[in-house]
């Protein structure tokens, strides 16, 4: 019997096929990983509310420069080969496994944490510029109750994940509860997890966020101080005129933003 010879015309059809499937693999077949990458930059402003509506605007007196607090986020999407190939060149795309991000949880607990955790960091928000103010409240099973209703806070950002919007709430909080722009004019970009005492925790995806703050626009990107250096780099790397300012706290935040306008603390 003679050897099986495939014609021309069948050798590049299947070649074809193989490139075809090869493709589909690169382009769509699903992987066990996930891609983050820069994501958006938000206001605050239009997020936090006060029960009586009102409100400074954040605008810097005597001068036409407004300024803004803005939050960063990234993006987390399934990882096709081809996003883990292009990440070997392109630092925007961090790659990792997808059970590493979410500890074994399926995508919808996965979700649900974050969407908790978020809620827990708005809460924290609020306490923390209550304390900061110097505002009497209360803790209830309905959520904090200053003793001036009309003081009481609501943060509505159910489409943002995690807790590292903590310490841009808060800020955007003073704002509405004290008659004073705390942006100084600045269009002031940042992140951090935030506790009621006011203190700054670190976060993960800090290069991503300076990229995100850089592309809005931001003149000073707030850093928990521990996240500094690798933002700093960042920043840096990028050339951007951003200038990254470490905080440890609410207070420092302010402080920083005090000095960066040149005012005396």
């Amino acid at each position: 019997m003679g050897k099986f010879r495939l014609s021309g015309n069948a050798r590049q059809a299947a070649g074809i096929f193989l490139i075809a499937v090869m493709l589909w693999i690169v382009v769509y077949a699903p992987t066990p990983l996930v891609v983050y990458e820069p994501g958006i930059t938000f206001e605050t402003a239009p997020f936090v509310q006060s029960s009586n509506g009102t409100g400074i605007q954040q605008t810097n007196a005597g001068t036409d420069k407004s300024g803004v607090f803005m939050v960063t986020t990234v993006k987390l999407t399934d990882a096709k080969y081809w996003q883990a190939i292009q990440a070997i060149w392109n630092k925007d795309f961090q790659i990792l496994s997808k059970n590493s991000v979410m500890n074994g949880l399926s995508e919808k607990d996965y979700l649900a944490r974050m969407s908790k955790d978020m809620l827990t960091s708005q809460n924290s928000s609020v306490e923390a510029a209550y304390r900061y103010a110097d505002i009497p409240y209360k803790v209830s099973p309905e959520g904090l109750q200053p003793d001036d209703e009309s003081r009481k806070i609501t943060i509505s950002a159910s489409d943002v994940g995690g807790p590292s919007a903590g310490l841009m709430f808060a800020l955007q909080t003073l704002n509405l509860l004290l008659d004073e722009d705390f942006t100084r004019g600045f269009r002031i970009a940042g992140t951090g997890t935030i506790d009621k005492d006011g203190n700054v925790g670190s976060i993960g995806g800090i290069a991503l966020k300076v990229v995100t703050a850089d592309r809005a626009g931001a003149e000073l990107f707030l850093a928990p101080k521990d996240n500094y250096e690798e933002a700093a780099a960042k920043a840096k790397e990028l050339r951007s005129e951003m200038k990254v300012i470490p905080v440890t706290s609410l207070g420092s935040a302010i402080a920083a933003i005090q000095d960066e306008a040149g005012l005396t603390r």
